[in-house]
């Protein structure tokens, strides 16, 4: 906290409590399913099913919350801090040319500097391409419809027999 200050600090473990809430939460709900398809076993036992679901889930649910409280000590106690190492500074007396430049110089890169042009095309390129389904000539007779041999059956009694 010393080298990190109070503000971010709170920060961080707002943030490993939530998702460590969150993962426990989720385990915990599944170990709640798996006690549902087994609690009426219990019946069996003479014990009232009810009874033992409430009892079960609220041992579990404590269960959990410690497990919380534990993790959660045990990840901020382990949590390390980084700091990030300015970049170097580019040595002095070193001059660039307008095609070396990557603003100034041409190519894609000279292209997105200058606006949304390259943006646009890209995003051109990766349009998905509409494909047309074929279009059916022939109208496929309905089962009530007469035959199209000129029988006058019906088709499902006629040809549609063969389909």
């Amino acid at each position: 906290e010393r080298l990190v200050g109070e503000g971010p600090m709170r920060q961080l473990e707002r943030l490993v409590l939530l998702n460590l809430t969150d993962t426990k939460w989720r385990e915990h709900l599944y170990e709640m399913d798996y006690l549902r398809e087994g609690i009426n076993l219990r019946a069996m036992g003479q014990r009232d099913p009810l009874a033992e679901w409430q009892r079960e889930g609220f041992d579990m649910f404590e269960a959990m919350m410690g497990s919380i409280r534990d993790n959660f000590v045990q990840y901020v106690s382990r949590l390390e801090v980084v700091s990030e190492e300015p970049m170097p500074a580019a040595p002095r007396g070193l001059t660039y040319s307008a095609a070396e430049d990557p603003v100034q110089g041409s190519g894609a890169l000279a292209a997105a500097a200058a606006g949304f042009d390259g943006e646009q095309a890209a995003l051109e390129a990766f349009e998905p391409e509409v494909t047309q389904q074929p279009v059916r000539v022939e109208k496929v007779p309905g089962r009530n419809d007469p035959c199209w041999c000129g029988s006058g059956k019906k088709f499902k009694k006629c040809h549609g027999q063969e389909a």
